[in-house]
């Protein structure tokens, strides 16, 4: 949100190799990511994922406090994802709260629209299935959710996978990323026989 009004902004950013997707208004993600880039730059980087936690848990901390009180708690959070060393080792992803304290995840809808995607984000993802398969599910999700359901929430889902031991995000092609939405669209339209299995009216 900016100025009352809806703004979409891309909130995933990478900064050496780790993906940093902001929740919260649109000016503290922006602010988020100006301090964030200044600790690294005084920090000379970082060699592990956990020390890039360290560094978004304080920038957090430090926007949390500044923000609670004129617009109350939770005004910004974070998830995270990363190689443990950042070029090798397991892929990790974190959720850090907007008290500074980061924790170990393995599922999360966040942000303004997290309340509305969470039931079926949980129900389609499957950890039997391949990453992309995942991906694609929840772009699928991310569609259900932007704009029918809460006007905060819109424009063209980002969305990537990591694989542990393979350096680099692979991102859903835009072609993917479309036909979700169209297959989403068609959900909506036909929600009645779909839940009823066609049967009566």
């Amino acid at each position: 949100m900016r100025g009352g009004e809806t703004y979409f902004s891309d909130k995933i950013h990478i900064v050496q190799d780790v993906a940093f997707a902001t929740e919260g208004y649109t000016g503290i993600a922006e602010d988020f990511l100006l301090l964030l880039e200044q600790e690294i730059a005084r920090k000379k980087g970082f060699d592990t994922l956990y020390e890039a936690k360290t560094v978004a848990e304080d920038v957090i901390t430090e926007l949390g406090q500044r923000y609670s009180r004129r617009l109350g708690d939770n005004t910004i959070g974070l998830i995270m994802a990363g190689l443990e060393n950042i070029k090798k080792g397991q892929a990790k992803m974190y959720y850090v709260h907007s008290e500074g304290y980061g924790e170990v995840i393995r599922f999360r809808c966040s942000g303004s629209g997290g309340r509305y995607a969470h039931t079926l984000a949980k129900f389609l993802q499957d950890e039997a299935k391949t990453a992309e398969e995942n991906a694609r599910r929840m772009a699928f999700v991310v569609h259900w959710i932007s704009e029918d359901v809460t006007a905060d929430v819109g424009g063209k889902p980002h969305v990537a996978t990591l694989l542990s031991d393979k350096p680099g995000f692979n991102w859903l092609s835009e072609d993917e990323i479309y036909k979700q939405g169209e297959a989403a669209k068609n959900c909506k339209n036909n929600l009645w026989p779909c839940f009823n299995n066609n049967q009566g009216s």
